[in-house]
């Protein structure tokens, strides 16, 4: 059975001129972030946004029944997450985020893991799955971690890049096998402040301390990292020595496939008329 793995949308509520969609609210992925996911014989779905406050709002379907259809889910990068969704007061209008995206998300983020079902947090989503599990975020690491590393160049995007170091003993040393620094992109002025409750450091920058990566210690596999994994396919002299991001994805997949042969397991022993056991 090929993978459904589902990929939160981005949300652009008021597209620029000279796209032929005046005053229409766009949802859209960005390309590489497909192209991650179905270059390991996975099928990428993006899991569209219903607006809240549309009368079609009432007639969609349930989050339980997008779940059931999907393997596994992927929380996109992008605009910040807003302040009040964690309790926070915002400190600039630069950093208010959206918060409409923010209660999609986190819907869609609760129900894959109620129902056991893998997540993979970038950028962006790292720092959701924190606020998920009742964390907080720094609204600007500039601001409030002076003399930190710089995270985020707008002129220069993808193409900068700083080290991480993984923590003994977590799944991305694992995977990685060594102790040894690895050069990742890096995009974001926000970070991980209060760790949320049962998350785990996995990786951090070393020149600063900044959390890089969490996950969660629970059952089920959530991980989030703060780097733009998919960013790293791209050729070219900019990306040599960045980590290789198939290790991360082929962890991600062996695990939504272990969670899938499970179900199917579990339906088979329904149909010849034994109980199910217990979903964890």
């Amino acid at each position: 059975m090929t993978l459904r793995i589902g990929i939160s949308a981005r949300l652009l509520h008021q597209p620029p001129e000279g796209l032929g969609l005046p005053q229409k609210r766009l949802q859209f992925l960005e390309s590489t972030m497909a192209h991650w996911i179905m270059a390991h014989r996975a099928i990428a779905l993006m899991v569209p946004f219903v607006d809240e406050e549309s009368p079609l709002s009432a007639n969609r379907a349930p989050m339980t029944e997008i779940v059931d259809l999907l393997d596994g889910l992927v929380l996109q990068g992008g605009i910040d997450i807003c302040p009040e969704t964690y309790g926070d007061t915002l400190r600039d209008p630069a950093w208010a985020g959206d918060a409409i995206r923010d209660r999609y998300e986190l819907n869609l983020l609760r129900g894959f893991v109620e129902a056991g079902k893998p997540v993979l947090g970038v950028c962006r989503g790292a720092q959701l799955i924190n606020v998920y599990f009742g964390g907080s975020l720094v609204q600007d690491i500039p601001t409030l971690r002076p003399g930190s590393a710089e995270h985020q160049d707008t002129s220069r995007y993808d193409r900068l890049m700083h080290d991480v170091h993984f923590e003994e003993g977590s799944l991305l040393h694992r995977l990685y096998g060594n102790s040894a620094p690895h050069r990742v992109t890096s995009i974001h002025h926000q970070c991980v402040d209060r760790l949320g409750e049962g998350l785990a450091v996995e990786a951090l920058s070393p020149q600063d301390g900044i959390i890089e990566a969490i996950r969660h210690k629970g059952s089920g596999y959530v991980l989030g990292v703060q780097w733009h994994p998919e960013f790293h396919l791209s050729p070219g002299e900019e990306t040599q020595g960045l980590l290789d991001s198939g290790p991360m994805m082929l962890d991600f997949l062996r695990a939504a496939r272990a969670r899938a042969d499970r179900h199917q397991s579990g339906a088979a022993v329904v149909h010849a008329g034994m109980p199910l056991p217990t979903r964890t």
